[in-house]
């Protein structure tokens, strides 16, 4: 394929939560929170771990192009200060395995240097595309929407009870962020971004602002 030529495949938002919420309906392992995603790569998709020095290129991880695996940086994969980085980058990769096959199947190169060469010389924008379906999807997979009401609502009775509702919206955000992203085990920014992108925000507990 040429990389020129590459055209990203339209997939809206509702289809991305649909295909997560399928996905997590059919494996057991993924329907606790957090969702062990690792282990789900590993154990229920046979998917492959394999390890290389890539993080001074800017990725933590690569679906490798035949499907059958994701090659993580060493650093990023054996620090356990990177633990809620690693899940994300994980769910990332899934979103290419499962939105993307059809691009990834008919892919093969011979090394690391060869895919990110490939990567780089796709349209800019094709390429944010793909990474947004893959932000997305990971986003949903690990904090399903269902799950993020409930622990939202919870939070925000909480917030009411402190009296914390008048503090402006984006205080009582990150006051909802703090409490709940280590439940899903994701990191603070990453739970900031799904739930301000989400339909669940803002809050309707949130007093109405004035004009």
């Amino acid at each position: 394929m040429n990389p020129s030529k590459f055209r990203a495949p339209f997939i809206s938002k509702d289809e991305i939560e649909k295909a997560a919420n399928e996905i997590r309906n059919r494996f057991k392992s993924t329907q606790r929170i957090p969702v062990e995603v690792l282990h789900f790569a590993e154990f229920d998709l046979c998917l492959e771990f394999d390890f290389a020095n890539i993080h001074h290129l800017g990725y933590d991880a690569f679906l490798r192009p035949d499907l059958k695996g994701i090659l993580f940086d060493r650093t990023i994969f054996t620090n356990p200060s990177y633990k809620q980085r690693l899940r994300f980058s994980t769910a990332h990769e899934l979103a290419h395995f499962f939105l993307h096959k059809d691009i990834y199947g008919h892919l093969m190169f011979s090394s690391v240097q060869e895919w990110i060469k490939f990567i780089e010389a796709i349209p800019a924008d094709q390429y944010y595309w793909i990474e947004q379906h893959a932000q997305e999807f990971a986003g949903r997979f690990l904090i399903p929407t269902k799950e993020l009401s409930e622990a939202l609502n919870e939070t925000m009775q909480d917030a009411e009870t402190e009296g914390l509702l008048t503090q402006g919206e984006e205080w009582v955000l990150e006051f909802c962020c703090h409490a709940i992203h280590s439940d899903f085990g994701v990191s603070y920014p990453a739970m900031q971004t799904r739930i301000r992108k989400s339909e669940l925000w803002p809050h309707p507990k949130l007093p109405m602002e004035k004009p």
